[in-house]
């Protein structure tokens, strides 16, 4: 290290820290070896006591760089951007004393909005001819899916779930037709060929044969930077598909009258100065399609991640903004890179601080459009429990078709959630030394991946088998609730009993 450049490198990652003022401040640049090479900035911390309470925030310096570089090489690169001072304010070494934190210690209460517009597992009963169907004959029934498209994205968020994607990695056209083509029409004709007793079932509760219902474009950041978004998604709107949308932005290059097509919008509300297109770094003065505003037709919501990069400041506009641009909901929630206590830590941080702000009442009821997100990693014990013949449920009804490794292979993987990239397990035992304690941050096909994207119709086709034990693999999966409903319906005795409820809204998606 010299006088004003800090170098090291930890796990898949380059870190270099450089001083940005005379007060000795610090940007940190943390860079993904593999891939694109992609990275991102970092220019606070998370600040614990000694007793692991979570106290506030504060600016990288000359101070604590070395901890935080230590912290890092032995934690990874998001439980490393913490650190601890003692009752005296002097940095020191995080404690290993195997303290668990109960998730009941957060204040919060999961509401219809939550259950609409996040996966909590309560949309599943609207479906269950098909899990009578899994029960029954083993044959699962994919009427979910999530497609990333390419790798492509304006943003670099410190919180990144796929930092370690390569750019490259994209589909073509065909590619994605066929794709939707297997699993709406020729899933469609499977059942009605094959199981039309459960088909008739599912026909008198949904309205439709068993095939895919919900299509989420994701990926990458912004899906709509995909040359063929706007081609795709006039070709997707013949056919009787729920649609969603997560993104960062809107190129202003994709006709406004394309998000007509959707059923809801979701828009990522990034660090802002993670996202050089934010006009004068402000997330609400970016270009918002006049006809997702205005179009009552389309549900939108906003999405924010919690973290040292926070301040009231973007809370409170957040909370205006959704007013201005009529959204439906904010979801805001903590880093899923996070091991689950360190991530509980941060949730009960977050409803602290929207209780302070008047965005929740004292019992975590909300108050504005901001609802908490209580979403944590399970644990070993659960896993065990949930999965004990070593079978995801989620594969049953979802698929995620990721794009990491096309460019190699010429196609590329499905994995049964969106979530396998942040699963990080070191909070099970404290041993920062176990295998899986990281989150990956990107996709790896050898250790989640089902079916490559020509196999699909493998889903429906073939009877529900493991690919991966998901005890050895997602023992932190975030899903484990959902997997639980899964589970629990398929041992369901007398399917008539199932409840629906009416108020949840988006049944076709997660």
């Amino acid at each position: 290290m010299n006088e004003n450049i800090f170098v090291d490198e930890a796990q898949d990652f380059k870190l270099e820290g450089r001083i940005l003022d005379s007060l000795g401040n610090i940007k940190i640049r943390i860079t993904h070896k593999l891939g694109g090479k992609h990275f991102a900035d970092h220019e606070k911390v998370q600040v614990l006591d000694v007793n692991n309470k979570i106290i506030g925030s504060e600016k990288i310096n000359k101070l604590n760089i070395k901890y935080i570089f230590e912290n890092i090489k032995k934690k990874g690169t998001t439980e490393g951007l913490f650190v601890v001072k003692d009752k005296n304010n002097n940095y020191c070494s995080f404690t290993n004393d195997n303290k668990k934190i109960n998730p009941s210690s957060v204040l919060h209460k999961e509401t219809i909005f939550e259950k609409s517009f996040t996966a909590t597992g309560e949309k599943l009963n609207s479906h269950w001819p098909i899990f009578k169907k899994f029960k029954e004959t083993g044959y699962g029934s994919i009427i979910r899916a999530t497609m990333t498209l390419h790798q492509v994205c304006m943003s670099r968020c410190q919180f990144c779930s796929t930092i370690g994607r390569n750019k490259k990695d994209s589909i073509e056209l065909d590619e994605a037709k066929n794709f939707i083509d297997v699993l709406y029409d020729n899933q469609a004709n499977y059942n009605v060929n094959n199981f039309s007793k459960y088909n008739e079932e599912y026909k008198i509760v949904s309205g439709s044969d068993i095939r895919l219902k919900g299509l989420i474009l994701s990926g990458g950041g912004q899906p709509n930077l995909w040359p063929h978004f706007s081609e795709f998604v006039k070709w997707l709107s013949d056919k009787d598909i729920s649609l969603g949308l997560i993104t960062n932005g809107f190129p202003k290059n994709v006709p406004e009258s394309i998000y007509d097509n959707f059923d809801w919008i979701r828009i990522s509300i990034t660090p802002e100065n993670a996202s050089s297109f934010y006009p004068n770094g402000k997330f609400n003065l970016q270009y918002i399609p006049s006809n997702i505003i205005n179009n009552p037709k389309v549900t939108l919501g906003l999405s924010y991640v919690y973290g040292p990069w926070t301040d009231d400041e973007i809370l409170n506009r957040i909370n205006d903004t959704s007013i201005a641009w009529n959204c439906d909901y904010v979801r805001v929630l903590t880093d899923c890179n996070l091991t689950r206590d360190l991530q509980l830590l941060s949730h009960i941080d977050l409803s602290k601080k929207l209780l302070e702000l008047g965005f929740i009442d004292s019992e975590g009821n909300p108050k504005t459009k901001i609802f908490h997100q209580l979403k944590y990693h399970g644990t070993k014990a659960e896993a065990n429990d949930i999965w004990s013949d070593g079978q995801c449920y989620l594969q049953v009804f979802n698929t995620f078709w990721d794009t990491t490794g096309h460019e190699q292979n010429g196609f590329s993987y499905c994995y049964p959630c969106d979530s396998v990239t942040v699963l990080a397990e070191g909070d099970q035992d404290k041993n920062y030394k176990a295998e899986n304690i990281f989150s990956e941050r990107k996709f790896n096909y050898n250790k989640w991946g089902t079916v490559n994207n020509n196999e699909v119709s493998k889903l429906f086709t073939e009877k529900v088998k493991p690919y991966f034990d998901p005890r050895k693999n997602c023992s932190a999966c975030l899903f484990q609730k959902n997997n639980k409903i899964v589970k629990d319906l398929v041992n369901v005795s007398d399917f008539s009993n199932i409840f629906i409820n009416k108020n949840i809204k988006h049944t076709n998606f997660p």
